[in-house]
């Protein structure tokens, strides 16, 4: 049988006045044992209503939020095509900029290398003629060590915008990985529970009833 829509104020008073009878009630016999199964009842039927009363309302307000989502999603897609071109453009940009930077700073770097290993060269004959051929052997040995060169990239920052990477992963094998990285499967072992109830013997497992009253199935 259907349940006949009431008013928001009827629902309230209803709602108000189901809740006062309950939390004015004990149950210390088998009367008044009855009594609370009988208001329990009561409280499913109320929720039904409340559900009933709410649904159109809830329906309206998807449909309406839905359209609204669809039509979000519809320009921002219109966004997708040049702002993933830019992305590209501007990103081969820096990697183009990054390695051209590199290599100009090994370049300058061999320079650097050469113009210290020339300068040691001619310390060491400058010490061979000074009779000190300790010295220009020491100072031949000495490894080269030349300062890096920094040289500035070409892709400029731009206020607003940050190049950055977005590190991500595979799975090589599941098999590897370390415990703590792992997720227990809780709706394969929640159907385990309800199928063997106390007789569950999952380790690390504890399955317990979390008992309370229920409205017969209709």
């Amino acid at each position: 049988m259907e349940t006949a829509l009431i008013d928001t104020k009827q629902l309230e008073i209803e709602v108000s006045n189901i809740s006062q009878q309950a939390m004015a009630m004990t149950v210390t016999d088998i009367v008044s044992y009855q009594e609370a199964g009988r208001v329990l009842l009561a409280f499913k039927e109320m929720d039904k209503n409340i559900k009933t009363y709410f649904k159109p309302l809830k329906d309206a307000a998807d449909k309406a939020h839905k359209a609204i989502c669809d039509r979000e999603k519809e320009e921002l897609a219109k966004l997708s095509p040049g702002l993933n071109y830019l992305n590209k453009a501007m990103t081969a940009y820096n990697i183009e900029a990054g390695r051209k930077r590199r290599e100009e700073e090994e370049r300058l770097r061999q320079i650097a290398v050469k113009a210290e290993e020339e300068e040691r060269l001619q310390a060491a004959i400058q010490a061979e003629k000074e009779g000190e051929p300790e010295v220009a052997e020491a100072i031949l040995s000495e490894s080269v060590y030349v300062p890096p060169p920094i040289v500035e990239t070409q892709a400029p920052k731009i206020a607003g915008l940050t190049m950055r990477d977005n590190w991500k992963f595979l799975i090589i094998d599941e098999k590897l990985i370390p415990r703590e990285y792992l997720m227990p499967d809780e709706i394969k072992i929640g159907k385990v529970v309800r199928a063997l109830k106390e007789k569950t013997a999952i380790a690390g497992i504890k399955a317990y009833s979390d008992k309370n009253i229920g409205g017969a199935r209709q």
